[in-house]
């Protein structure tokens, strides 16, 4: 969403440069004010829209569980002391 909004800001500045151009008001003030913009602009897409383009997660899957079949405990009594016998 921030890339559509990144450019579509982009084409409103060059849209308004390009105006300023055609009716003569485009002076070197107004240059350096859309040179400060572009300057943001430029680094508003480093900190915003490049991470996001870079770096997208993958679709998560989820693994195949296994089952697995539990034997029911045994009882072992120990000979001599005839107590049960630990694991």
């Amino acid at each position: 969403m921030l890339f559509k909004i990144y450019w579509t800001l982009w084409i409103l500045i060059g849209l308004a440069a390009f105006a300023l151009f055609l009716v003569g008001s485009f002076t070197m003030l107004a240059g350096v004010a859309f040179g400060f913009v572009a300057f943001g602009m430029t680094f508003m897409g480093m900190m915003g829209v490049l991470p996001v383009l870079v770096s997208h997660p993958a679709i998560a899957q989820a693994a195949p569980v296994k089952k697995v079949s539990v034997e029911p405990a045994k009882e072992t009594r120990a000979g001599a002391f005839n107590v049960l016998k630990s694991a």
